[in-house]
């Protein structure tokens, strides 16, 4: 049996090259596609493990990532919450609520010595800001009486211009055209934040904070509103019933207008439930290849069956039963699978090892995508050659034996 398979490789060794590598491509592809897929689900779970589970951010319009609070009538509402610090006192007064931080965004231009850049803005209220005070790597943290006084993130301090932007120095915000100066007094740490200050996934390195009062002169409006609330519990496990409670007390001030309260841990589920479906689509297009490799080897097969129909005569001829001819031609489907299968593993890891460093993500070989890779192979090749197997086993020998 093991000289019939051999000789079935070696009698036309460019069909067997041909479709062997349809089916290393597919397995490759499926081990790839798996690997990549894996690999954005654990990077992007890792980069949001840094977020706080114990804060909510209470925002005006909707904001749903599938966590709880609120009604669809308050969420669908046509006109944003316009949050005050008649809010702030509210969610102060909510039980189970730590600290409550208001935040107003912008952006602006930044001018320092000739040279312009922009950037986001943020008022705060250096009081409620703990978090951002432990980042201070030089100068100070903003205090309470602070008008024209700003903290840059180390990346406006050492990158954004020509020169270090230190503590002391001095530089003037653009907002619409309405020029206001400030005093850098603080520089940040250097290091990312993912978060809803500044935006999801902004750098720190980039960020300016004043406070409220500056930023409503800045601003220049007739009424100052907040964009966000950063809200911290006591207790992490209680996010649920204090969303609840928050999305319940705004209700008497927000009737009509549209609020919302969600976490880092609703958005977390929601974008890891979209990245489990991008692998496994991923994953089917893997098998996709895989199927047309499949083909490329049903049709190589029924090539071979016909250009051996004398040497299989000669084996009926001498004894051969048709399970013996059927099962031979089946092994050697599975054999070219197996070794197919095989070497697609193997570059398919190297592919997605190299695609890991170039695209910065985790390296996430599973054994899972390695088993599924092999036994997608071998079956795919199987079924491929079961119809090709049955054609030379139902061969009738006289037949056979006078084909040329």
């Amino acid at each position: 049996m093991l000289e019939f398979i051999s000789l079935g490789f070696k009698s036309d060794r460019f069909k067997t090259l041909m479709s062997s590598l349809g089916i290393i491509i597919g397995v490759l592809a499926i081990v790839v596609m798996l690997s990549v897929g894996e690999g954005l689900y654990t990077g992007v779970s890792d980069q949001f493990s840094t977020l706080d589970l114990d804060v909510i951010h209470v925002i005006p319009g909707s904001a749903r990532f599938g966590g709880p609070g609120g009604d669809p009538g308050s969420r669908n509402a046509a006109e944003p919450a316009k949050f005050t610090d008649k809010d702030t006192k509210v969610l102060e007064n909510v039980v189970g609520v730590k600290n409550v931080a208001p935040r107003t965004s912008t952006g602006v231009v930044i001018s320092f010595r000739n040279t312009n850049s922009s950037s986001s803005l943020t008022g705060v209220d250096p009081d409620k800001e703990d978090d951002l005070k432990d980042k201070v790597a030089s100068g100070r943290w903003l205090t309470g009486s602070d008008y024209k006084s700003i903290v840059i993130g180390n990346g406006i301090s050492q990158e954004t211009f020509r020169m270090k932007v230190a503590p002391g120095n001095k530089i003037r915000l653009y907002y619409k055209d309405r020029p206001m100066d400030f005093t850098v007094v603080g520089v940040l740490k250097e290091e990312k934040e993912a978060g809803f200050g500044g935006g999801m996934g902004d750098s720190v390195g980039n960020a300016l904070y004043i406070t409220h009062k500056a930023m409503d002169e800045l601003l220049g409006e007739e009424s100052y509103y907040y964009d966000v609330f950063q809200v911290t519990v006591y207790n992490p496990n209680q996010l649920d019933s204090i969303i609840d409670r928050i999305m319940n007390d705004l209700r008497r001030h927000h009737r009509d207008e549209a609020y919302d309260a969600t976490t880092a841990r609703d958005m977390l589920s929601t974008l890891m439930s979209t990245l489990s479906m991008i692998k496994y689509a991923l994953a089917g297009i893997g098998a996709i290849s895989l199927l047309v490799g499949g083909i490329g080897i049903a049709n190589v097969m029924m090539l071979t069956v016909k250009e051996r129909i004398r040497e299989i005569g000669t084996l009926l001829a001498l004894g051969a039963t048709v399970e013996d001819i059927r099962r031979q031609y089946l092994l050697e489907a599975g054999v070219l699978g197996v070794v197919s299968s095989i070497i697609g593993i193997i570059l398919g890891v190297a592919v997605s090892y190299l695609i890991g460093s170039i695209a910065g993500l985790p390296s996430a070989i599973t054994p899972q995508s390695i088993i599924l890779g092999v036994l997608f192979g071998v079956l795919t090749t199987t079924i491929a050659g079961f119809y090709p197997a049955n054609k030379a086993a139902k061969l009738d020998p006289i037949e056979a034996l006078r084909a040329e």
